[in-house]
């Protein structure tokens, strides 16, 4: 059996996002899917992306957190099949790429920055305090580079129907359809 593509892992793991949109999380089929943030292939790219941000929004929702801090990921350590996704790898490479993901993906990158918001905010704990493993210098360049910049997204973001039109996903609810 061949090895399933990051496009097939990813549309795999979204799949009923049209109607539970971040509320609703399912398992991941675990990869390093920062690694594809900036491939040459542009569904690679966009997929790997919105995967990135489904994390994110489960993370928010509370529907699944997949980024832990390294203390939490040795508890579970013995446990089968368990694979948390590396925070810092993640942030490192959407720093790298940032500019090019807000002008080609620009709903998707309005909801990768309103989630880090919220999420620092609803849980009352600094990244840095929460992954204190992770050098604070990434939190520091993050808010100063994408977060504090594009503060503005956190309360002018679109509605989802935007995201979906972007990311080619055929909406479920008659609000998320354009009229045309």
């Amino acid at each position: 059996m061949t090895e399933k593509t990051v496009v097939q892992k990813v549309k795999e793991a979204i799949s009923g996002i049209e109607i539970g949109y971040f509320d609703t999380a399912k398992g991941f089929i675990f990869d390093e899917y920062f690694k594809y943030f900036n491939d040459d292939d542009k569904e690679t790219r966009k997929h790997a992306l919105l995967l990135f941000t489904t994390m994110l929004g489960n993370w928010y929702s509370k529907s699944a957190v997949v980024f832990k801090p390294e203390i939490e990921c040795l508890k579970y350590e013995d446990e089968i099949d368990t694979d948390f996704y590396d925070f810092e790898s993640y942030l490192s490479s959407l720093l790298d790429c940032y500019q090019n993901i807000e002008k080609e993906f620009p709903y998707m990158f309005e909801r990768i920055v309103r989630y880090l918001t919220l999420i620092e905010k609803d849980e009352g704990l600094s990244f840095e305090e929460w992954f204190p493993e992770i050098n604070s210098d990434i939190f520091k360049e993050l808010r100063e580079k994408i977060l504090i910049p594009n503060s503005n997204l956190v309360q002018e973001c679109h509605e989802m129907k935007y995201l979906f039109r972007e990311v080619g996903i055929k909406p479920f609810f008659t609000t998320d359809f354009f009229e045309e």
